[in-house]
Parts: C-alpha cells; structure tokens; sequence
C-alpha cells in the first residue's frame, strides 16, 4: 500500500464535470471546483500511513483539510462541497479504496500509485473521473 504514500500534486482530471453532476455537486459548488480542485489548481494531497491509521491531508488555494481513519473503520466526515457523508477506507492490491455514501449519492475513490504518478479513479452515478498527480 505504500504506492500512495507521500504528497502529490494533481496533473490532469478528466470528466470532472460529468461525475460531479452525476454525485449531486450543485452548480455553484462545481464552478468552485472546477477553480480550486481541478488540473491547473495545484491542488495537493498528502498520505501518511502509521500501520492501519491513516491521515490524509487536501490543500487547495483555499485551506487545508485533513482526515484521519483507520482502515476498514466508517467515519463521518464531509466532502470537499461541505455534504454529510459516510466514508470507508480499504486496502485493495495496492490501491487504496475509499467508499463515500451521502444524501441521494454513493461513490468510490480508487487511488493507486506507479512510482512517481499517482491515478485516482472517482465512480459515481455512473460517471468515471480520471485524475493523475505527480509525486512532489
């Protein structure tokens, strides 16, 4: 699971929009992200792994926002457009997989590493976002 480790600067997003549409992000709220989390808005992402307890850390021009878990454990937490959710974290392979269920949505997160790239495959409401981060 180290394939994930380490900060991570985002590259390219594609059908960012449609997924968002399809996972209930208002119209408001997607112009936001489209600004702050897309290709071109340096977003970070960061993961530190201390055995099963994880933190994972977002950074965007607008703030930071961290979340700590245990694999497997369900935490209540919030995404990025400020929605209640249900997030799980596991261990696939070497893929860290985190599954988000919300008010009228549900959603997976696939993220997997390959040496210095890391590809984070977003499901949901039958929509597929690719994003790709270089390590920094």
């Amino acid at each position: 699971m180290a394939s994930v480790i380490g900060k991570w600067k985002i590259d390219t997003c594609e059908n960012f929009e449609e997924y968002m549409k399809a996972t209930g992000v208002s119209e408001e709220k997607r112009a936001d992200a489209h600004k702050y989390l897309s290709t071109g808005s340096n977003l970070t992402q960061e993961f530190i792994a201390n055995g099963n307890n994880w933190t994972v850390t977002t950074s965007t021009a607008v703030g930071e926002r961290s979340i700590a878990f245990a694999i497997g454990n369900e935490l209540d937490s919030m995404t990025l457009d400020d929605r209640k959710i249900k997030v799980v974290f596991t261990v696939d392979g070497d893929s860290l997989v985190e599954n988000q269920k919300g008010d009228g949505f549900e959603c997976t997160h696939v993220r997997k590493g390959n040496g210095n790239t890391l590809t984070m495959t977003l499901t949901g409401g039958g929509q597929t976002c690719i994003r790709t981060f270089s390590k920094v």
